[in-house]
């Protein structure tokens, strides 16, 4: 998951908490928005593609169809299946009153029933497949890079690359002995590059462990982009308020 990368450039105050300004110090801290999270999808069969059904920069819901792939035999093999399942419940309602009246044997009465049920099975299992020649989108999001066109080959390697521009993701480093001090749920702003309009974000993640190497600690911060009018890629400034 890719997060918006804060690094710490200056020094902290004693309490680990900044007072917000009526500037931004641009020597205190900086920062790079980035998507929250990004999937390379591949298609969960091989295949040669009939469609993409996405262009870069299409916004996608989840469970959208994004790409087909030719399902002609799949679709041969659904068809002759729902025909056996047809076939075998005919010939279970045929000879059911036989049976009542005790003219086919308990035997025969089960293998028609359990013609039937295979049938069925056989049947969902070419629907599995079927639906295989598809691929869905995991996530709401942008779709960044298309990499397959109708007619090419497509396997385990990804066809496709999308982004979620909402939420952005920051990661924030913090000195060691601010430990304890930035805790999660609290409140800071950030201010894209070149503009005055701050946007609050939360810390929604301290990591229990500090790394012995650099002698720091890391944090999530989870910043709201619904009207998209933050763009990933674009460097900023950020601060904590004085109070929460």
């Amino acid at each position: 998951m890719l997060r918006l990368k804060v690094l710490l450039l200056g020094l902290f105050i004693s309490t680990g908490i900044f007072a917000e300004a009526s500037h931004l110090d641009q020597g205190q801290l900086s920062c790079l928005l980035e998507p929250s999270s990004q999937v390379q999808l591949s298609s969960e069969v091989s295949g040669v593609v009939q469609k993409v059904h996405v262009q870069r920069g299409d916004l996608v819901e989840v469970g959208e169809v994004l790409l087909s792939l030719n399902a002609s035999v799949e679709t041969a093999m659904l068809n002759t299946a729902l025909s056996k399942v047809e076939f075998a419940l005919r010939k279970v309602r045929r000879n059911a009153k036989l049976y009542r009246k005790k003219l086919i044997s308990e035997h025969e009465r089960d293998e028609m029933l359990t013609e039937h049920r295979l049938a069925n099975f056989l049947a969902t299992e070419a629907k599995v497949r079927l639906q295989q020649r598809q691929t869905l989108s995991p996530i709401k999001g942008v779709v960044v890079e298309r990499l397959k066109q109708p007619g090419e080959f497509v396997d385990e390697t990804p066809f496709l690359k999308i982004v979620t521009l909402d939420p952005l993701h920051a990661e924030v480093v913090f000195r060691a002995d601010l430990y304890g001090e930035i805790k999660k749920g609290m409140l800071v702003k950030i201010y894209p590059e070149g503009s005055t309009q701050g946007y609050i974000g939360e810390i929604i993640i301290v990591d229990p462990i500090i790394d012995a190497a650099s002698n720091s600690f890391g944090t999530t911060v989870l910043l709201s982009n619904m009207r998209a009018k933050l763009s990933a890629g674009v460097r900023c400034n950020i601060v904590f308020p004085a109070k929460q």
